[in-house]
């Protein structure tokens, strides 16, 4: 008699042992953050024609090399050369021209500094800013708002060689020959900036 008493309790105990462990719980709470943040770099259409000068993300080369391209002026248009994300707010794009909006000789007879603003103009997206040290593109998106958001959006960026006279010519080849080309640089910085 005894063993059923005790093995009746042994089932009572493990009925209740099981009880008590489906009835164990642990609670976790799950937070999930969402912040705002902005960020520009060189996107999948890097225009580049060969190797790229160490210390820039991307190099481009506008030619003049006919009769036509002085007088009608040269572009090159860079699919998708800027890609940015803004997440909490629509965006511009600003672009600044370093050496004070100067393009300086790199080689050749002419000038030693061609002021930007008579020799190139830029186009962000298909905007267009006057050529200047500072120059802003947009507004993208309607808002300042998170609705306007852009995650890894890709920018066509267009370079246009402006049309030269001769006088312009002239200055920029200096006393330079037949076969003595002139190259002239300017470093242009792009930035992102909320709405």
């Amino acid at each position: 008699m005894k063993k059923i008493i005790f093995f009746a309790a042994a089932i009572i105990g493990s009925v209740t042992a099981v009880n008590a462990q489906s009835q164990s719980q642990a609670k976790v709470k799950v937070n999930v953050e969402l912040n705002p943040f902005q960020s520009i770099e060189i996107g999948s259409g890097a225009g580049h024609d060969g190797p790229v000068t160490s210390g820039y993300d991307d190099e481009v080369t506008l030619k003049y090399e006919k009769a036509a391209d002085y007088t009608k002026g040269v572009d090159k248009t860079i699919a998708k050369q800027l890609k940015v994300s803004s997440v909490g707010s629509g965006y511009k794009i600003k672009a600044n021209l370093l050496a004070n909006g100067q393009f300086k000789k790199e080689s050749g007879n002419g000038v030693g500094a061609y002021d930007a603003k008579d020799l190139i103009e830029i186009q962000v997206g298909g905007m267009s800013a006057t050529t200047d040290v500072n120059m802003e593109f947009g507004p993208f998106g309607n808002t300042s708002t998170a609705e306007s958001s852009v995650l890894n959006k890709e920018l066509d960026v267009k370079y246009i060689g402006k049309p030269l006279d001769e006088a312009a010519v002239k200055k920029l080849l200096g006393n330079g020959g037949k076969d003595a080309k002139a190259k002239y640089t300017i470093d242009v910085v792009y930035t992102i900036a909320a709405n």
